[in-house]
């Protein structure tokens, strides 16, 4: 069967957001006292320049002699997220988490980290966490790819229902990858009511597969994925004359 025209966030997206390139460039740094207040102003610099590699560089000097500064291995963390050291990230992420274990901010960190390395299974676990704290859309919407990334079809099922339900969810946005390279800004219901659709079409239940992707259309009739969708099953539908004039004749 072809492979159905679905979505996928942005992944990543979301979350690809914070990343940027990693900078090659290295600047060497000499001090030879045990005063960080240099190397927080070689830190300031390159970050200045946004220059990611020099900036982490200063963040272990610091911590070289304050190695107990939670601020500073945050920043570290936070670096580590910005330059795409995904694994890195997730390290220290929760290790502070040991600390600080109802952190938003740093589960979140963590799950986007998981998330963009590959991990959907750990990724979900922090995002589980995460959204009833937040009750964030975004984090939500999250739970659902991920749950659907790993064929947790019904469980995906129920948190698209949960928002469908919420008021806002016609009103906020998530950019999805609609293939090629290019994103597509689109509202939160308009995004879930295709994964349903999608999850639809894998159980063979044509009909409601094509009144999800309508639906969706009406919430943003430019909506490339179900428009995809619908051609795709169309096309399905259509083989499947085709296969029968093939029979032998009872």
């Amino acid at each position: 069967m072809k492979k159905t025209f679905i979505f996928l966030s942005m992944l990543f997206w979301a979350v690809i957001s914070f990343a940027q390139k990693n900078v090659k460039t290295e600047l060497p740094i000499s001090n030879n006292t045990n005063d960080i207040s240099f190397f927080e102003k070689t830190y300031k610099i390159a970050m200045g320049y946004n220059d990611l590699v020099a900036a982490t560089q200063s963040v272990y000097e610091i911590l070289g002699t304050e190695d107990s500064n939670v601020a500073w291995k945050d920043t570290l963390a936070r670096l580590f997220l910005m330059r795409g050291a995904y694994d890195q990230a997730v390290f220290a992420g929760k290790e502070l988490l040991t600390k600080a274990p109802d952190d938003i901010r740093l589960i979140e960190m963590v799950a986007i980290s998981l998330q963009s390395a590959g991990d959907a299974k750990q990724s979900l676990e922090y995002y589980e966490k995460l959204y009833p704290k937040t009750q964030n859309l975004y984090h939500l919407y999250q739970i659902i790819v991920l749950q659907y990334s790993l064929a947790r079809l019904g469980e995906c099922s129920a948190n698209i229902d949960v928002l469908l339900k919420n008021p806002d969810s016609e009103k906020g946005e998530i950019d999805v990858n609609v293939g090629q390279g290019y994103t597509q800004k689109v509202p939160f219901k308009a995004a879930a009511l295709n994964i349903k659709g999608v999850i639809a079409k894998q159980l063979n239940e044509y009909a409601a597969a094509e009144a999800l992707f309508n639906e969706a259309l009406k919430v943003m009739p430019d909506f490339v994925l179900p428009k995809g969708n619908i051609e795709d099953l169309k096309k399905e539908q259509n083989k499947v004359p085709e296969q029968n004039t093939n029979q032998p004749k009872k």
